[in-house]
């Protein structure tokens, strides 16, 4: 049976779908199912098995599975095609589904639709985006399917070495807070990951013992960047790190508390539930629902967070740690499932 082909942006950057596709890789191989990963941007050379995306992979025999959101529509559209005429096989997983102005065109939306439509499966991460996939679309596909994007932590994030990027006066602070964003990227005229709300509320705290990393995988929107990195150029305390050279994981394993102030996402975020595996403090807005044990905030409210922050570091300091929770599996056994139902790998 040819493998199964993960298409997807693998890291780098290191994003939360890059690191989705990275987690299913090798929790995939570790079942003994024969998988191929396929990567549409970077490609970190310590990263075994996957390979840059050449036009022969698109065309090449065997099913796909497919990892994207809205923000690449195009190529959506480009791939279904070629799929549908040479009769590969593929599903879709949404990682989010935000509108966009492209989506206003009628034509558009037609299209993007009927790529949705001949895929043996449209996975939503969550039913927040499958309910925006058919608002935007009118989306009513016979297979959609709702399987959260949370999966074991893998042993290539865990292996990984702390980034070079990171100032000692966060690597030797007595209590270390991180926060990341995929990019600095706006929503609805704001910022998406909710940086400027953070760092108003951080700069409520006057703990001077403290310190606060935020991780930027990218920047989308420069405007915004600078504007941000004005505001946390006011405190000594906040550090910036922009395109790390290594995964986040071992960076939230030095850390005490994460930080998640997203306005919005497609789910509870895989940056909330890697770092409940790792045993962390974990406070993330209201926007989304989070899982049992995340502390909440009212979302784009600097004040409820500085409220929240300081009760968590008051919660470090007496050693009131969390336990860590059990890894996450369900969502594998969900896929593996849907993977032999549609004939796309063998039955174990």
């Amino acid at each position: 049976m040819r493998p199964l082909r993960i298409l997807g942006p693998f890291p780098p950057p290191y994003g939360g779908v890059a690191i989705h596709c990275v987690r299913l890789l090798e929790s995939l191989r570790e079942r003994g199912i024969v998988a191929k990963g396929i990567s549409l941007g970077g490609l970190p050379a310590s990263l075994q098995g996957v390979v840059l995306l050449r036009p022969w992979m698109v065309l090449s025999r065997g099913p796909v599975h497919y990892h994207t959101d809205e923000g690449n529509f195009r190529w959506m559209l480009m791939l279904s095609r070629l799929w549908r005429l040479t009769r590969i096989p593929y599903i879709v997983t949404l990682h989010s589904f935000r509108h966009r102005a492209e989506f206003e065109n009628v034509a558009t939306r037609d299209r993007l639709r009927r790529a949705y439509e001949h895929a043996e499966a449209v996975i939503a991460i969550s039913d927040d985006v499958a309910a925006a996939v058919e608002h935007e679309l009118g989306l009513r596909h016979k297979r959609l399917k709702i399987i959260a994007s949370n999966l074991p932590i893998s042993a290539w994030e865990r292996q990984a070495p702390l980034p070079d990027e990171l100032p000692n006066s966060w690597r030797q602070a007595e209590i270390r807070l991180l926060a990341n964003a995929g990019a600095v990227t706006s929503f609805n005229g704001n910022d998406l990951y909710g940086i400027d709300v953070l760092l108003e509320a951080f700069a409520m705290l006057s703990d001077q013992r403290i310190s606060l990393c935020i991780v930027v995988g990218g920047v989308r929107d420069k405007q915004l960047a600078d504007r941000l990195l004005k505001q946390a150029s006011t405190d000594a305390r906040v550090c910036i790190v922009y395109e790390p050279n290594s995964a986040l994981v071992p960076v939230v394993e030095h850390s005490h508390v994460i930080v998640r102030p997203t306005r919005t996402e497609g789910g509870p975020s895989l940056t909330v539930t890697e770092a409940m595996e790792l045993g962390k403090i974990t406070i993330a807005s209201d926007a989304v629902a989070r899982p049992a044990g995340c502390i909440t905030f009212r979302n784009e409210d600097p004040a409820d967070l500085a409220r929240v922050l300081e009760h968590s570091i008051e919660e470090v300091r007496s050693a009131a740690m969390p336990e860590p929770v059990q890894a996450y599996s369900s969502a594998l056994t969900q896929l593996v499932h849907l993977y032999q139902k549609l004939g796309f790998v063998e039955n174990s």
